[in-house]
């Protein structure tokens, strides 16, 4: 039985095939997000598997030949195919799921697609009415057109996250591998949506692309603006514009963050409650156009570290929800996932490994009334439903077996592994609906 009829007709997206010929994480993502709403997945690896099944170790992970945590990280709920896709028998089975498919996702470079004969202008003329999508580390356009990247090169270096979320004098910051990856599959995930929607109107393709260079600009927004105005990043939290927004430790050795944007507002507000009423009212320092011309902000930020320095954080908690200023310790991904937080919405999963027990899966964001929390399957190995999908697509035992032994695909001859599903936590103490 495949993956999409153990899911049982779940999600708004039920019905919608999607082929995805994508490797590493920010493509695969985009597909995990269209698979946890519902649309049946075809993903189709090389014989050699998609690379990102080599980087377990390179994460800290470990894997073996049935389970891979850091592959199921981008791959849920999908349907495992390898094709070798240069062998004419092997295209022909992609062929004929295109021809069956509403969506295509993709994240080879121009020139592969080309020369394989799934470029755009293609399949276009081919299937007219096929969604085409691209994943890119750079735009369709200009110098860095076809080069080669990553979210660490295109979105953390090149889009500037690296270098401004340091703190100013700092060396740049590492940011945790592909961060920038499933923020740029988020926003393509949306724009396939929308090619699907505009596609009821026109009963036209499209073609949809996003970039990780693009992504981070568009994440940078604010940053961007205030360093043309003279206000450039990185910055030093001892000089940021509003001291509202800002970090800051707490007697516990604690660090919070506060974002309260309004500082005119709640300047007399936070002086009272930081033990700093004597500043009230202070002309040069009362709102943000003075405090930006009399240049007091590391004075009203020492104002504050002096006051917050005196209470422990829960104290500091209590008091700043009493007054409604936003608020949050600092936390740190071993704080995330002990978090209840997290798995009451669902933003965490537990999942069962055979070899590696009980893990935390991070789920994504988006959840629909009618379908509720969506249910899980991992991934499997390489070519795991190839003869399968294969006989649904008319081929015989007899024709599968030869295309294997001539190096066209590669099935699946190991153990059988379950297609376990796995449920939220509320679902699984019955505060909330399987809706399967």
């Amino acid at each position: 039985m495949s993956v999409t009829e153990k899911l049982n007709g779940y999600g708004p997206l039920n019905g919608v095939k999607v082929v995805e010929l994508c490797e590493w994480v920010a493509a695969p993502a985009t597909v995990r997000i269209l698979s946890e709403m519902g649309a049946e997945i075809m993903k189709v690896e090389p014989l050699h598997g998609d690379a990102q099944r080599t980087q377990g170790p390179g994460f800290g992970c470990e894997q073996n030949d049935t389970e891979d945590p850091t592959i199921d990280l981008n791959n849920t709920n999908k349907n495992w195919l390898a094709l070798n896709l240069k062998s004419e028998e092997g295209f022909a089975v992609m062929d004929k799921l295109l021809s069956e498919a509403d969506v295509f996702v993709c994240n080879l470079r121009d020139k592969a697609l080309v020369k394989l004969g799934l470029d755009y202008e293609t399949l276009a003329a081919k299937y007219p009415q096929l969604i085409w999508a691209q994943l890119r580390g750079y735009g369709e356009f200009g110098a860095e057109a076809n080069t080669p990247g990553f979210d660490a090169v295109c979105w953390a270096a090149r889009g500037g996250v690296a270098n401004c979320f340091r703190e100013d004098g700092e060396s740049p910051a590492i940011p945790p591998q592909a961060f920038g990856d499933y923020n740029a599959a988020s926003i393509m995930a949306g724009g396939i949506l929308a090619a699907l929607f505009n596609r009821t109107r026109t009963n036209k393709g499209d073609k949809v692309t996003c970039n990780l260079y693009g992504a981070a600009i568009w994440g940078g927004n604010i940053g961007i603006m205030a360093t043309q105005f003279g206000a450039p990043y990185p910055k030093s939290r001892k000089h940021v514009p509003n001291p509202f927004n800002n970090t800051y430790r707490t007697a516990d050795e604690k660090w919070m963050l506060i974002c309260m944007p309004q500082y005119d507002k709640y300047y007399n507000m936070m002086m009272e409650i930081t033990g700093n009423a004597e500043h009230i009212d202070q002309p040069d320092t009362c709102n943000l156009p003075a405090l930006k011309n009399s240049g007091k902000q590391p004075e009203v930020i020492k104002w504050l570290e002096e006051g917050f320095s005196k209470k422990t954080f829960e104290e500091w908690d209590e008091i700043l929800r009493e007054h409604e200023v936003p608020h949050q310790k600092c936390f740190r991904y071993t704080d995330i996932v002990k978090d209840q937080e997290a798995y009451d919405n669902d933003s965490l999963r537990w999942v069962e490994y055979k070899e590696y027990g009980k893990k935390a899966l991070p789920m994504s964001p988006l959840r629909f009334g009618g379908y509720g929390d969506p249910p899980i399957i991992l991934s499997k190995p390489i070519g795991y439903h190839t003869a399968e999908i294969m006989g649904k697509l008319g081929y015989t035992d007899e024709q599968i077996a030869k295309a294997e032994a001539d190096g066209d695909i590669k099935c699946w001859h190991g153990e059988e592994v379950p297609d376990t599903i796995f449920k939220s936590e509320r679902q699984v103490k019955g505060e909330a609906p399987c809706n399967w």
